[in-house]
């Protein structure tokens, strides 16, 4: 069955941040699909379960278009920073697909929080983003 590749941008990115992995991934599997979700793109800054869901609903939407009946062999995720807190998010809502679940690969992704930080000036950007923006997402990385 087809390979399907599943590529997740992170905090305030879109589905094209991901098409060096994408193109890098289609050298080695050339027979490979990709899905460069944009379910996430107008708002990183939300709930991560709520983000989870969406790429969920997109996996499963692109699933049933692109791999009907038993044309799915294997399902891979490759996520960039919090993308990979939003696919772990998506993971149990894809349970239908488990036994085709074969990489799950994060980039530069925080799976235990942003807790502690010795930078001044990454502080102080996180403090703006949290306060102005009015970041959930990033008020769930801090624990806050």
């Amino acid at each position: 069955g087809a390979h399907l590749f599943v590529l997740v941008h992170g905090f305030q990115g879109n589905s094209f941040d991901m098409r060096l992995m994408k193109n890098n991934i289609a050298l080695l599997y050339p027979d490979a699909i990709f899905l460069c979700s944009s379910a996430n793109e107008e708002n990183t800054e939300g709930d991560i379960l709520e983000m989870g869901t969406k790429l969920a609903d997109e996996v499963s939407s692109y699933i049933c278009d692109w791999c009907p009946g038993n044309a799915l062999g294997r399902l891979s995720f490759v996520a960039h920073s919090l993308g990979g807190l939003i696919c772990r998010a998506a993971l149990p809502k894809l349970e239908d697909y488990h036994a085709k679940f074969y990489t799950f690969l994060t980039l530069s992704s925080a799976h235990l929080g942003y807790m502690y930080n010795s930078n001044r000036l990454v502080e102080a950007g996180m403090w703006v983003l949290k306060t102005w923006r009015k970041s959930l997402s990033l008020q769930q990385l801090t624990m806050a």
